[in-house]
C-alpha cells in the first residue's frame, strides 16, 4: 500500500505543477518568460493565424503585437475563462498605466478555452493581414511579442493585477519543414554537440564559444538532415540561440573543448571558423532539410570540428547556472539527391570599407554577389542554376533592417529574404516558403539599414557585437564550389574621394581584424601624423552627411571577394548592378477578412470551434501517472 501512496502522491504533485499540454499539434511554440509561466503555440495558412496561449494563472493572459516592445500602438488580444466559458478579446494599446481599450472591430474568433490546475490557456484565431486601423498585419519580419497575466476575469479586468509581464522576439511567420516525413526507408543517426558543464557568468548577455569535433567515425559520405536545440532542463529560459559554424579542414582543433567569449581574445583557431552551419533561437522548431538535400558529411573536404556560439541571457545575474546544452545533429548514410551548400553573400568584413556615420536615424549599406561571380561559379559545376531554400540575415546592434535583394536582367525579383524589425538578440534560419532558382547572370544584392543615433564616433566593420556585419548565409542545392561571394566599396577610392588622403602608411599588419587606427596618413601634410579614424571621426556626421556617403559608396567601384573551394578567382573591381525595374510588393487584400464568421471554416488548420473536452489533454508525465496508477492498483487488488 506504501507503493499505491508514493504514486498517487507523484501524480497529484503532477496535476498540481504540470502545465496543461496543447490542444492539438502547432507547427510552432515558444516559452514567452524567463520562468516558462508563459507558453504560445501557433500555426497558420495563407489567411489565417491560429494562436493558444497559456499562462500560470488563474485570471486574464495577454498577447500582443507591438511596434517597439511597448504598449503604444499594440494589436493587443486578452482572453479568460470564467465558468467553464472562454472569451478573448481584440484591443489595442494605450499606455503602460491604461488597460488596453477594445477595439471598434472584433477581428478575433474564440475557439476554445481550459482553465485547470492554476494554468489559463485561450485559444483563437485572427487574419493575417490587419486591415484594422487598431490592428497590425502578422508578417515574416521579426516581431516584437508582449504579453502579461492578470488574477481577475471578466470584462471588469484591472491592468494593475497583471503579475507577470514582458516582450520578446519572435519570427511568427516562419516556414518550417520539421513536420515533413523522411524518404521512405532512410536510415537516421545522430550525434550531440554540447556545452560541457559552462559556468554562465552573472552578466545580462554573454556569448561562450566553443571548438567540438564531428565524430572521426564519421569518415565516409554522410548527409546531415537535422539540426535541433537541445537545452538543458532548467535552463530554457536562459539558452537564447545558437549558432553553428563550419571551421576549415586547416583547423586542427588545438583549442578543442575551450570556452572563451566569442570576440574577445578569441584563441587563433575560433576566429577561422566564420561559415555558418546552423542556427538555432529558442521555440524554434528542429531546422530540416528538404527530403532531397543533405548537408555533406565525412568526406575529404568536410568540416572536422565546428564553432558553436551560444548566447546566454542572464537579466537577473544569477551565478549558479551551469550549461550543457547545445544541438542535436541527424544525419544519414543514405546519400540523398542533391548535396547542399552555404554561400556568404554580403559586405565584406573589414574595417577599412564597411563605414557606418554616428548620428544617423537611416544609413543604407548595400553590397553585392555579382553576375560574373555566379556565373563562374556555377558554370564550373556544370549546372545551370541553383536553389536556395532557407537563409539567415545577420547584422549586429545598430542593424534595423536587412534584405537580400535578388535581380536579373535589370529587373529586381521578389526578394529572396527581408526583415525590417531585425533584432541581433534573435536570429533564426528560415526556411523559404518556395524554393528560389539562382540563375549564372543574376544578382544578390544585400542591404542593410542601419540606425546609429546615441553613436559619437564611427562603426566600423568587424566581428564584435559592437562591430557591425551585413551579411546572409545562403542555404542552396545542388552544392558548387563557392562559398564566399561578398563586396566592399573600393578603400583607395574612399581615401582619395572622400577624405582627400593622397598617401598612407600602414602600422602592423594588415588583416580582416585590423582597425582604421594601423593607418596612418602621410599626405597632404595637413592631414599627416592623423589615423584614418581620426579623420572620419572628426567629420560632422548627421541625416544629411551620412545620407550623403552612403549615396557615395553606392556610386564608386566595388572590390568582389568571390572564394571557391577550389576555384580561386582574384578579385575584381565592379559597379553595383542597377535595378531599372525596382520590385513593388503586392497591396495585401482586406476583402477576405471582411466577415470574422468565416474565419473557421475557411481555414484548414482544423481550426474549428473545439470544446472544453477535446481542450482537456494532460501533459506526457501526467498521462504516465494514469498508466502507473492502474498498474499499481491492478498488482495490489
Amino acid at each position: 500500500m506504501l507503493r499505491v501512496a508514493s504514486v498517487v502522491f507523484f501524480c497529484l504533485f503532477a496535476f498540481g505543477l504540470g502545465q496543461l499540454a496543447p490542444s492539438e499539434n502547432f507547427d510552432h511554440n515558444t516559452i514567452l518568460d524567463n520562468n516558462g509561466d508563459v507558453r504560445l503555440w501557433w500555426k497558420f495558412n495563407a489567411t489565417y493565424i491560429t494562436f493558444e496561449l497559456q499562462g500560470k494563472t488563474t485570471g486574464w493572459v495577454g498577447l500582443g503585437f507591438s511596434p517597439r516592445g511597448g504598449m503604444a500602438n499594440a494589436d493587443i488580444y486578452v482572453g479568460w475563462v470564467a465558468n467553464g466559458v472562454a472569451n478573448v478579446t481584440d484591443r489595442h494599446g494605450a499606455d503602460s498605466n491604461t488597460f488596453p481599450p477594445l477595439d471598434g472591430e472584433q477581428n478575433v474568433e474564440t475557439l476554445g478555452g481550459l482553465e485547470e490546475s492554476g494554468w489559463t490557456r485561450v485559444k483563437f484565431v485572427r487574419p493575417i493581414t490587419a486591415c484594422d486601423s487598431d490592428d497590425m498585419t502578422i508578417t515574416s519580419n521579426t516581431m516584437r511579442v508582449i504579453y502579461a497575466l492578470g488574477s481577475t476575469d471578466g470584462p471588469d479586468i484591472l491592468y494593475h493585477g497583471a503579475t507577470n509581464r514582458g516582450t520578446r522576439s519572435l519570427i511568427v511567420l516562419t516556414y518550417a519543414n520539421d513536420g515533413q516525413q523522411p524518404p521512405a526507408g532512410e536510415t537516421t543517426l545522430n550525434f550531440d554537440l554540447l556545452n560541457d558543464n559552462f559556468a554562465v557568468p552573472a552578466v545580462d548577455t554573454y556569448y561562450n564559444c566553443r571548438v567540438l569535433e564531428i565524430p572521426p567515425a564519421i569518415n565516409t559520405p554522410q548527409h546531415i538532415v537535422q539540426i535541433e536545440g537541445v537545452v538543458q532542463t532548467g535552463n530554457e529560459a536562459h539558452v537564447h540561440h545558437i549558432l553553428l559554424y563550419e571551421c576549415p579542414v586547416s583547423v586542427n582543433g588545438s583549442s578543442l573543448g575551450v570556452d572563451n567569449r566569442c570576440y574577445d581574445g578569441s584563441p587563433p583557431e575560433h576566429l577561422q571558423c566564420t561559415q555558418l552551419l546552423a542556427a538555432w533561437a529558442i521555440g524554434s522548431s528542429a531546422f530540416v532539410f528538404p527530403n532531397h538535400v543533405g548537408f555533406p558529411i565525412g568526406n575529404a573536404d568536410s568540416p572536422k570540428f565546428v564553432l558553436m556560439e551560444t548566447h546566454y541571457d542572464n537579466p537577473t545575474l544569477k551565478n549558479d547556472i551551469v550549461d550543457s546544452s547545445g544541438l542535436k545533429i541527424t544525419y544519414t548514410p543514405q546519400l540523398r539527391q542533391h548535396d547542399a551548400g552555404v554561400i556568404l553573400v554580403g559586405h565584406i568584413v573589414s574595417a577599412f570599407a564597411h563605414l557606418i556615420p554616428p548620428n544617423a536615424e537611416t544609413f543604407e549599406d548595400y553590397s553585392e554577389c555579382g553576375p560574373r561571380c555566379l556565373t563562374d561559379a556555377i558554370g564550373a559545376a556544370n549546372v545551370t542554376s541553383v536553389n536556395a531554400f532557407a537563409v539567415l540575415l545577420h547584422s549586429h546592434l545598430l542593424g534595423r533592417s536587412l534584405e537580400l535583394k535578388h535581380v536579373r536582367n535589370g529587373t529586381e525579383l521578389e526578394p529572396i529574404a527581408s526583415d525590417n524589425n531585425y533584432d541581433f538578440n534573435y536570429q533564426e534560419t528560415r526556411t523559404l516558403p518556395q524554393e528560389v532558382t539562382i540563375k549564372p547572370d543574376d544578382s544578390l544584392q544585400m542591404l542593410c539599414n542601419y540606425n546609429s543615433k546615441g553613436r559619437s564616433n564611427v562603426t566600423y566593420g568587424g566581428f564584435g557585437t559592437y562591430q557591425e556585419m551585413c551579411v546572409s548565409f545562403l542555404y542552396y542545392y545542388p552544392k558548387i564550389q563557392l562559398t564566399d561571394c561578398t563586396s566592399t566599396p573600393d578603400f583607395g577610392v574612399i581615401l582619395g574621394y572622400y577624405l582627400g588622403i593622397t598617401n598612407v602608411s600602414v602600422t602592423g599588419q594588415i588583416g580582416t581584424y585590423s582597425t582604421l587606427e594601423s593607418i596612418v596618413v602621410t599626405e597632404p601634410p595637413e592631414l599627416a601624423g592623423l589615423t584614418v579614424l581620426e579623420i572620419v571621426n572628426a567629420i560632422s556626421w548627421n541625416e544629411t552627411t551620412a545620407d550623403e556617403f552612403s549615396m557615395f559608396l553606392q556610386a564608386i567601384p566595388h572590390s568582389q571577394q568571390c572564394y571557391p573551394v577550389d576555384l580561386k578567382l582574384p578579385a575584381f573591381t565592379f559597379n553595383l548592378t542597377k535595378t531599372l525595374q525596382p520590385y513593388v510588393a503586392p497591396t495585401p487584400n482586406c476583402s477576405q477578412n471582411t466577415e470574422t464568421t468565416t474565419m473557421t471554416t475557411t481555414t484548414t488548420m482544423a481550426a474549428t470551434t473545439t470544446s472544453s473536452a477535446t481542450l482537456l489533454r494532460f501533459s506526457p508525465v501526467v498521462q504516465m501517472c494514469f498508466t502507473l496508477m492502474l498498474l499499481v492498483t491492478s498488482f495490489f487488488v
